[in-house]
């Protein structure tokens, strides 16, 4: 377990590699992505990984999607962030209005961050709705050009709600996202204020799509939040392990009456953390995976995912997830001193962790 490739069958070029490990310390300072990072977001058209093939996109199968986001988590997890929520938010696209669809996300550089809450309100007025309303954690707020958002329909009789993209331009973006890990991501609050938008603009995800009929746009939404944040722990876990192998193979420990002590990654000590935490994640992990490409032939052969399906692979989820905190925590007080300076990779990388593994899809208390 020395290369992240090794998990996923993704080879992401080496110079590309380097440039978002490189500036991720910088990304990390400014609190967003650097603008070669984006760069390479846009060259590779992941934006568009999830948007229809017939409005440009690259419709990538759900499996392959995950696979390669764990991979770019296991460079820098605020890039991979970026990157995930960004393709995820964009694949909204496959359940718009098409015609209204292609206008948006014709441009490689089109972006979508917001939030599933539902803290808003939307009223019809003049062929589309009025909106108001607060929403947290937009994830990609400092390159995003659109917002989508959930906001409830005041004239709906039943109290329904609708999901909504409204232009970067009519929203104010709140500088709330002061937090120790996963800076780089600019996940801020932002308000919207008596924004009118037209219909073309609002979608329905509560149901399968009823513009493109392919098996990303009917797989169950919530099925697909859960294996998105999951790749990103574990690929976080995986670049935590492999900079404390590196680490251990270098770091010799002192011995008393001994003129050279042995490394860390020969002691005793070391090696029993690792066979008690190591088989566990790879086992979860691949468990995990099982069961999604499970799920996604399911759904290709429009079959109904049972509930006892859906609950197993979100019991699974779960499950991989404690296990990347066993691994993370029980390799972490081997990381010594390097691991209290903010400017040290092992010190973002731990941090990152810490904070993606504590999305809301991830806790312990969901489902195990």
């Amino acid at each position: 377990m020395t290369d992240s490739n090794i998990f996923n069958g993704f080879k992401i070029p080496k110079a590309e590699k380097e440039i978002i490990q490189k500036e991720a310390a910088i990304a990390e300072k400014s609190g967003r992505l650097t603008s070669g990072q984006l760069s390479i977001v846009y060259r590779n058209r992941w934006f568009h990984l999830l948007v229809p093939k017939e409005l440009g996109g690259e419709e990538m199968a759900l499996p392959q999607f995950a696979r390669l986001m764990e991979s770019l988590a296991a460079i820098d997890g605020s890039f991979a962030w970026n990157v995930n929520l960004g393709a995820g938010a964009n694949m909204f696209a496959g359940f718009m209005d098409q015609n209204t669809a292609h206008d948006i996300f014709a441009g490689e550089q089109t972006c979508v961050a917001g939030s599933g809450a539902i803290s808003g309100t939307a009223k019809r007025k003049n062929g589309g709705f009025v909106i108001n309303g607060h929403w947290k954690y937009a994830s990609g707020s400092a390159h995003a050009n659109y917002f989508s958002l959930n906001a409830e329909l005041l004239d709906s009789k039943v109290n329904d709600f609708a999901s909504f993209l409204v232009p970067a331009t009519d929203v104010e973006v709140l500088d709330t996202w002061n937090v120790f890990g996963m800076k780089a991501t600019s996940s801020c609050d932002f308000k919207v204020n008596n924004v009118w938008v037209p219909d073309g603009y609002s979608f329905d995800l509560q149901k399968p799509s009823s513009t493109v009929d392919s098996a990303l746009y009917r797989f169950p939404f919530m099925l697909l939040a859960e294996i998105n944040m999951l790749v990103m722990a574990n690929g976080l876990a995986i670049h935590f392990y492999e900079l404390i192998i590196d680490l251990a193979k270098e770091k010799r420990l002192v011995q008393k009456n001994k003129k050279e002590g042995i490394k860390l990654f020969e002691h005793s000590t070391f090696k029993e953390a690792l066979r008690e935490t190591e088989p566990l994640f790879l086992e979860k992990r691949k468990a995990a995976f099982n069961l999604l490409d499970r799920i996604w032939k399911e759904v290709e052969s429009k079959n109904a995912i049972s509930e006892l399906l859906s609950s197993e692979f979100s019991k699974s989820i779960a499950e991989t997830a404690k296990a990347s905190r066993q691994l993370v925590d029980a390799l972490y007080p081997f990381a010594g001193m390097k691991v209290i300076f903010e400017d040290n990779e092992i010190s973002r990388v731990y941090r990152d962790f810490k904070v993606a593994s504590q999305h809301a899809l991830l806790s312990p208390t969901v489902r195990i």
